[in-house]
């Protein structure tokens, strides 16, 4: 009997009904909502139509708004069926946002208040490297190019001669790409423009008066400075957007490293060795071992 009801067709369609009724029952939600169900709050809908304003610059038409449903729709389903095939597994770059924005989560809970002056003083004083301002120069040079010239110094010493007697400097010297006048160029833009030697000499000279010769990778120089401005470390105010942008980027990055040390204190790290490895390293090691053994043995 029990034979014959296996063989009947409706017994087959009733057990598979079944089957999915008591799937469907388990996969309900206490609120009676399923995993499928897709739900597009008013909050959603306010920031769909938000960042369709802020991109089209107007608000969106019914067709639009219909537009945006669809597509949220569309992303919501695709991203709950590659969810569901573990696309997410093994993913550099899902890992790599998921990371970025438990980050950003991280980030958000530990936010404080504006910095008060005191606190972005002692950073200023504690990173003075970060806010120096740098030196500045205003010079005027003459270059002198090694091509063109047999005798470097007994040119340089005469043309500098007529440097400082008056005579125009724009009819000495050679024809180069090199600017013949900086004003108020800050050290790296010299160091740059001339080279790391000229910039460390330069600055050395006096002020108002031709001097020389500086020499460079590119040839020599009769440089006259026509002003200087020692750097300096500024007040407060007059850094102040820099210097608290900086503080809060290091805080964030402090608040980010501490809240991973937490977490990681849940974890345990075990790293484990190749099988194959192991297994070559081991055929290694008894091949040498057996070959140190005959060795021995062929020397008594």
């Amino acid at each position: 009997m029990i034979k014959i009801l296996i063989r009947e067709p409706l017994v087959h369609f009733l057990l598979v009904g079944a089957s999915l009724f008591l799937l469907y029952q388990i996969m309900q939600t206490p609120d009676g909502n399923t995993p499928n169900r897709i739900v597009i709050s008013p909050g959603q809908m306010e920031r769909m139509q938000a960042q369709f304003k802020r991109t089209w610059i107007r608000e969106p038409t019914q067709e639009d708004t219909d537009r945006l449903i669809k597509g949220y729709v569309r992303d919501e389903v695709y991203y709950r069926e590659a969810l569901a095939l573990g696309l997410d597994q093994n993913d550099p770059q899902v890992r790599q946002r998921m990371r970025m924005k438990l980050e950003f989560l991280l980030q958000d809970l530990n936010a404080e208040n504006p910095p008060s002056d005191t606190v972005l003083n002692t950073f200023l004083q504690q990173n003075p490297e970060r806010f120096f301002i740098q030196p500045r120069v205003s010079l005027q040079q003459v270059y002198l190019s090694p091509d063109k010239r047999k005798d470097f110094d007994a040119d340089a010493q005469r043309i500098l001669k007529q440097l400082q007697q008056g005579i125009s400097a724009g009819t000495l010297g050679d024809v180069s790409m090199l600017p013949f006048e900086l004003s108020k160029a800050p050290q790296h833009q010299v160091r740059q423009t001339f080279g790391e030697v000229f910039a460390s000499e330069v600055v050395k000279l006096p002020v108002g008066d031709w001097s020389g010769p500086i020499y460079s990778n590119m040839g020599v120089h009769l440089v006259k400075v026509t002003a200087q401005e020692a750097g300096y470390l500024p007040d407060l105010e007059q850094v102040r957007q820099q210097v608290e942008r900086d503080y809060l980027a290091q805080r964030r990055q402090q608040l980010k490293d501490k809240a991973y040390t937490k977490l990681r204190e849940g974890y345990e790290v075990v790293i484990e060795e190749a099988v194959a490895q192991k297994e070559t390293d081991a055929k290694f090691t008894g091949e040498a071992v057996a070959a140190m053994q005959a060795g021995e043995a062929g020397q008594k």
